[in-house]
């Protein structure tokens, strides 16, 4: 309605006004994205304490028991910091838990992929700041910025399998 002149003529042609519609939804979308990272990012701040404090724990925790596995395997302690005796340790830590649980209560809580990105994140923290027994808020953001990243890549691989669905099933009718 904006568009047209007092004719009844449209001013834009339809191309244009779907070059716009298709800008303007773009930038819809980058403006909730960015405001949805910036609120995630002001809740984390501001709940930390009521939040993740027992799962960070836990998470440093398990991270640290890789890195501990690799000092009982290795045969010095510059092979067990080296990526061979980290590895060599990470895959020795599911036996030795199993070796120890009682009544099959393993105590470790985490899958393969989850437990090697609290390894990798437990070792970072360790050779730049050897003193930390407990995690430290600071040192969270890398394993937060990890789990962004994971959590986009869910979301964009969700997006393009109902994407996919909708395509089959309107073929199919």
């Amino acid at each position: 309605m904006i568009a047209q002149s007092l004719l009844g003529n449209s001013i834009v042609s339809t191309r244009a006004r779907e070059v716009g519609l298709r800008i303007v939804a773009g930038l819809f979308v980058v403006a909730v994205f960015v405001g949805g990272v910036q609120l995630r990012r002001y809740i984390g701040e501001n709940t930390r304490h009521v939040r993740y404090q027992h799962d960070i724990v836990n998470a440093f925790y398990w991270g640290s028991e890789t890195l501990k596995e690799a000092g009982r395997l290795s045969p010095d302690e510059a092979t067990a910091n080296s990526w061979t005796g980290f590895f060599r340790g990470y895959l020795a830590l599911y036996d030795r838990v199993k070796e120890e649980a009682y009544k099959s209560d393993y105590g470790l809580d985490y899958p393969p992929l989850r437990l090697l990105t609290m390894a990798i994140w437990s070792k970072q923290v360790r050779d730049g700041f050897p003193w930390v027994d407990k995690e430290h808020p600071k040192l969270v953001n890398p394993l937060l910025k990890i789990n962004l990243g994971c959590e986009l890549v869910s979301a964009a691989a969700i997006f393009f399998l109902v994407r996919l669905c909708v395509r089959r099933s309107s073929r199919a009718h």
